[in-house]
């Protein structure tokens, strides 16, 4: 692999590290597109070279700290080589504008409009608007779940998007359901020219805290958080923050309906001792 190449891998694994939730080493591994030893061999660099990569206690990685880069690790060439690199990629505008900031860069990377955040993904939108206005299926193409930590391509239905295009109401294909889809996590999109063949199990209805829509069953979902869990489940989820109420200095209480208990039962699992089931809740955790 050419010395750019790998750069490029580092540069994308720290921005994906830098994301919740914490990803683990097979998830890394596809994100990469490479083996798992050699996702490894990439985690085990950046703590090499000085960055607070942590381990939970599920094998997943995150990075911590508050510093992407410094423009101490580099000498001017290796700068100005780094410089020609994010410029000719096709890593988010944000993402650019974000490094070359922090390695005092004066850049001229703006963005043109902060409801749309890079150009990648308004040519997703256009390609969606376009299958919307025609009736049509699309492919997304590896799209990164935050759920089920998969990547995968999803034949979908597309229906609607969330306000300030966030997400994408479409209906799934192979599971036969209405979902919402973040748009900064679908690679790309494909077309095949395949009509539309569900319209009449189309649902639009207002995605609960965790970006899912109403499917058959709704959820209560009433905890008591201290400090720590409220804090990640709010950067986790930020859709949660107004349904998160302070009780006192240390203690706040998170009161919800949802339609999908998968998320709140992993977000449980890592924090049990941090979390406390109140009687409103009408599932088992």
């Amino acid at each position: 692999m050419s010395s750019q190449n790998k750069l490029l891998r580092l540069l994308k694994l720290i921005a994906l590290l830098k994301q919740e939730p914490p990803k683990s080493v097979h998830y890394i591994a596809r994100f990469l597109e490479t083996s798992t030893r050699t996702a490894y061999r990439y985690i085990e660099l950046l703590k090499e070279v000085g960055f607070n990569i942590e381990e939970d206690h599920f094998n997943k990685y995150s990075i911590q700290d508050h510093e992407l880069l410094s423009p101490s690790h580099f000498n001017q060439q290796e700068i100005g080589f780094i410089r020609e690199l994010l410029q000719s990629t096709e890593l988010s505008s944000q993402l650019k504008q974000s490094i070359l900031h922090k390695l005092s860069f004066n850049s001229d990377l703006e963005l043109t409009n902060q409801d749309i955040q890079d150009a990648r993904s308004v040519k997703i939108i256009q390609s969606i608007h376009q299958a919307i206005s025609n009736n049509l299926q699309i492919i997304l193409k590896h799209y990164q779940s935050i759920n089920s930590q998969q990547i995968s391509d999803r034949i979908v239905e597309p229906i609607k998007f969330t306000s300030q295009y966030r997400s994408l109401c479409a209906f799934e294909i192979e599971s036969q359901q209405n979902k919402f889809f973040n748009i900064e996590r679908i690679g790309d999109v494909e077309g095949f020219n395949q009509p539309q063949e569900f319209e009449h199990l189309h649902q639009f209805s207002k995605p609960d805290v965790f970006g899912f829509s109403k499917h058959k069953k709704v959820y209560v979902i009433d905890l008591q958080l201290d400090l720590k869990a409220k804090l990640l489940l709010t950067e986790e989820y930020p859709f949660t923050r107004p349904y998160v109420q302070q009780v006192d200095e240390h203690t706040f209480r998170f009161t919800a309906q949802i339609y999908n208990t998968k998320p709140i039962k992993r977000f449980y699992e890592g924090l049990k001792e941090n979390i406390k089931v109140l009687d409103q809740t009408n599932f088992k955790l």
